[in-house]
């Protein structure tokens, strides 16, 4: 599989990686024997590097990662995140943004004790948090850096102004959004902003969470624990829509071994910006079959194909939610 810098920083990551909020068991269940089965599969199939975060199931998710990382050491590159703080009470789980200096130190250790590592190749900040100072947050992970727990710091979810601000508290070396073909706002600065400052681009959520898999129609549901309920992208009126684009994009994708799904992928991976995308898996199976969408680089043809078809469906593209935390400050 094709490899590419993350920004200037020494990793070179497969242009897919695995994704693993899904093992947190937040789409509806997950199995944890499925779990470390698609990352022994995803590896073997030429991804090397997986991203993950201590929220995805309270550190479940990270546990099962540490164990197939430290059975293949030299294979794997580890990204993890920090910055959504959580609590059990009366009401259930609770959880919102938290990036203060003192608290990073401490989840930044709880996910070394989760992963059973000494450090990670890549530590993000999970969300800006309002009210935090960059350099409160930054002054921590550069000790933790000097300290060797992490090697690269990255960000995730910040817009162009957070970005600005946390490049002027320390270094950067990567920014994760999510970004697909229903989800452009990142083009406008974001992306810009990334290629001129050297910063490294992995977007997660390149099949929009499913959707561009082909696998769904208008009457697709989604149970009470699966996140995806209650998200614009899939509970909106527009929803029917979207399934029109995607069989429209079908026919644009008809000589494509992956179908949709590779198209969508490719679309991403189009840009000079992206080092890679994050494409989560179920199983092993999933985990193959998600490697297997890196394929040929789009066609002029097929972009512009893919143009038409958005640019005659405007109302399909806009920001939604899924599940951000709030801030508590």
């Amino acid at each position: 599989m094709e490899r590419r810098q993350l920004g200037t920083t020494d990793l070179e990551l497969s242009v897919i990686g695995l994704g693993t909020w899904v093992f947190g068991g937040r789409w509806g269940g997950a199995d944890d024997a499925d779990s470390a089965a698609a990352c022994h599969a995803a590896i073997d199939a030429g991804v090397n590097w997986i991203d993950t975060a201590d929220i995805y199931g309270q550190g479940r998710a990270e546990q099962i990662v540490g164990q197939v990382v430290r059975d293949r050491p030299e294979e794997v590159i580890v990204a993890t995140k920090g910055g959504v703080a959580w609590e059990f009470g009366d009401a259930g789980l609770t959880i919102w943004r938290e990036a203060t200096g003192d608290y990073l130190r401490h989840a930044l250790d709880r996910s070394l004790l989760a992963l059973g590592l000494d450090r990670v190749d890549l530590y993000q900040v999970h969300w800006p948090v309002d009210g935090v100072d960059p350099a409160d947050t930054w002054g921590a992970l550069i000790d933790l850096q000097k300290a060797g727990k992490i090697r690269h710091i990255g960000v995730s979810n910040y817009t162009v102004a957070d970005l600005e601000a946390a490049a002027a508290a320390g270094p950067l070396a990567s920014y994760q959004p999510g970004y697909h073909l229903m989800r452009r706002t990142i083009e406008a600065a974001e992306l810009p902003w990334c290629a001129a400052h050297g910063v490294g681009v992995i977007a997660y959520g390149p099949l929009a969470h499913g959707l561009l898999t082909g696998k769904m129609d208008a009457a697709t549901r989604f149970p009470e624990n699966d996140w995806r309920a209650t998200s614009e992208l899939f509970a909106d009126a527009s929803f029917p829509e979207r399934i029109q684009v995607v069989n429209e994009l079908e026919k644009i994708a008809a000589q494509r071994p992956g179908g949709v799904a590779e198209l969508a992928v490719m679309w991403v991976l189009r840009r000079p910006e992206i080092t890679a995308a994050i494409i989560g898996a179920r199983n092993a199976a999933q985990a193959r079959a998600n490697a297997a969408l890196a394929g040929a680089p789009l066609s002029v043809d097929e972009e512009r194909a893919i143009e038409a078809v958005l640019a005659a469906h405007p109302d399909v593209s806009r920001p939604y939610g899924h599940g951000e935390p709030p801030n508590r400050r």
